[in-house]
């Protein structure tokens, strides 16, 4: 598959002067590590294709604060334990930077990604509950576990994965996952890190974010504009079952006149993917 056109990245001025340090090797910044974490591309039918969900984050958050981005959060430890799990065996579409760490496998990842979809929009991923749902704010895993459920690994597919920039202070090495859900389903804005959600054709979604009515995250507009292409969630699926996504990393290349310019490098083995 080609690679796909990247959205291009605008950094504010202390961002710039961070990488700057990066390439001249000045140790007065140091590189944050990134956390692995999980999103979800929620997909339901539409009158005209299908929809995705977006919310939108309180300008107040220390990450990604008054952009619009698909639910999702850090792999906790908890989600690499003993979680409830319905998915298959030995699947791993994703790459990892140390293939022996727990947050980083399939499963915990689709376990945080379930998780924060419940905690963030009161939709459940799950498998084997018998038709019935926790209380509002009651925690998914516990719940599960006692339900004698789980969270349905095999119906979250792998979409994209982004890497954040080293010059950010919180970094993050998230698998963007897709998965359909009924056109009847309901969200809810729970209120704590999102303040409203809405539903919004890939296409439409793509062009409000480049023209500054839907501000994202550039990884954020290019997980949309890869659904771009599809006009059926379950042509989406198919080709996401197929996919073993490349860690893309933005990272800085070099000084051009006292600028820097920046590149697509593949997260983990350096190899360049776009100048």
């Amino acid at each position: 598959m080609p690679e796909p056109e990247r959205p291009s990245l605008t950094l504010p001025a202390e961002l710039e002067r961070r990488a700057e340090a990066i390439l001249k090797g000045d140790q007065a910044w140091s590189i944050p590590p990134a956390i692995d974490a999980a999103t979800v591309i929620l997909l339901r039918p539409g009158s005209q294709g299908f929809e995705v969900l977006l919310q939108h984050r309180p300008t107040t958050m220390a990450f990604a604060g008054g952009m619009y981005v698909f639910p999702g959060g850090k792999v906790e430890k908890s989600d690499a334990a003993d979680a409830p799990w319905r998915g298959p065996a030995g699947y791993e579409p994703f790459r990892n930077q140390s293939p022996a760490a727990a947050t980083a496998n399939f499963r915990a990842l689709t376990v945080a990604a379930a998780r924060e979809t419940w905690e963030e929009a009161g939709v459940l991923l799950t498998a084997d509950t018998k038709d019935v749902q926790p209380d509002r704010g009651e925690p998914l895993l516990p719940w599960l576990a006692a339900q004698g459920g789980g969270v349905a690994g095999g119906s979250l597919r792998p979409w994209v994965h982004w890497v954040t920039p080293e010059v950010e202070e919180r970094r993050f090495d998230v698998r963007f996952l897709v998965a359909e859900i009924p056109e009847s389903t309901e969200v809810v804005d729970f209120g704590v890190e999102t303040d409203g959600s809405v539903w919004v054709r890939p296409q439409q979604a793509v062009e409000a974010a480049l023209g500054g009515e839907m501000p994202m995250l550039p990884p954020t507009v290019d997980a949309l504009n890869q659904l771009t292409d599809f006009r059926r969630i379950d042509a989406v699926m198919a080709d996401a079952a197929d996919r073993t996504p490349r860690p893309y990393l933005p990272r800085p290349a070099r000084l051009d006149a006292g600028k820097v310019r920046w590149r697509i490098e593949d997260a983990y083995s350096g190899e360049v993917i776009q100048e």
